[in-house]
């Protein structure tokens, strides 16, 4: 898969030993036989705006001041001269500090993506259905309502609607739903569908965009070094995983637990989990 790095099965089996004592029992009817199947397979302005009525009062002083003042009197008058450019300083920087606030209510009103999040080399974090093209938002919201309803049986037409059917597993899976079930804590496989809801709606990106290989994928810790996230993103990926999941992935050197793969044309690639 084009999603994440290639683990040996013989360095995969050495973490697995560790597994059992660690693994929460949230994900505990999910994790080992995941892991089984993966061995199977501007302040200028600001400045600029104060500076200007600096001048203004000692040039009207210059010139409103007799020539036969005595030095000492001209001395006397810019306290009242101070005042007035500091009036009309408070009103430029006023009137600037509304407009902005109108610009930034305007930008949210229409939804605007924020700052571009993530790390330098790495795609772009991407957190809202703005984000994805139309083809891949109705997929993702196809997948996403069935995975709230709990009827794992509602995935049948989404994978038969694909013009190949998704990737469970690293190997060829005959029966799906069965395959997601027994995955599952429960015998309605509610749990696994749990998981999905909460990959899809994690941060994801666009990976390897520009090539035949490129792929809308949830999570972003997918194509993000673990040991490089930040506070936030941390428990941000402590929904999906334990710390003790986190550790061990650690080892691993990659995320290989569940993610989603949505082609830009909206095809359903893969929900599968492991290396």
């Amino acid at each position: 898969m084009t999603d994440s790095r290639v683990l040996t099965n013989n360095g995969l089996a050495s973490v697995l030993a560790e597994l059992p004592g660690r693994i929460s029992s949230r994900w505990l009817g999910v994790v080992p036989a995941v892991f089984a199947a993966a061995l199977a397979v501007s302040p200028a302005h600001a400045a600029a705006e104060t500076a200007a009525p600096a001048g203004a009062p000692v040039l009207r002083l210059a010139q409103a001041a007799p020539e036969e003042e005595p030095a000492g009197e001209a001395e006397v008058v810019p306290v009242p001269a101070e005042e007035q450019p500091a009036e009309a300083a408070e009103t430029p920087g006023e009137e600037p500090a509304a407009e902005t606030l109108a610009e930034d209510g305007a930008a949210e009103a229409a939804g605007e993506s924020p700052a571009v999040e993530g790390l330098p080399g790495f795609p772009p974090i991407l957190r809202s259905e703005a984000d994805m093209p139309e083809t891949v938002r109705r997929t993702w919201m196809g997948l996403r309502d069935v995975a709230r309803r709990g009827d794992i049986e509602a995935l049948r037409p989404l994978i038969d609607a694909q013009p190949v059917p998704p990737a469970f597993a690293f190997d060829e899976i005959d029966e799906p739903i069965l395959y997601l079930k027994s995955l599952s804590g429960d015998p309605e496989g509610r749990e696994i569908l749990a998981i999905l809801l909460e990959v899809l709606e994690s941060g994801f990106v666009l990976a390897d965009p520009d090539t035949p290989e490129a792929m809308y994928l949830w999570p972003y810790f997918a194509r993000y070094p673990l040991e490089a996230l930040t506070p936030e993103q941390m428990v941000e990926m402590f929904t999906l995983l334990t710390a003790g999941d986190y550790q061990d992935m650690l080892s691993y050197g990659a995320y290989i637990f569940f993610r989603v793969g949505i082609s830009p044309d909206g095809t359903w690639q893969f929900f599968v989990a492991g290396d």
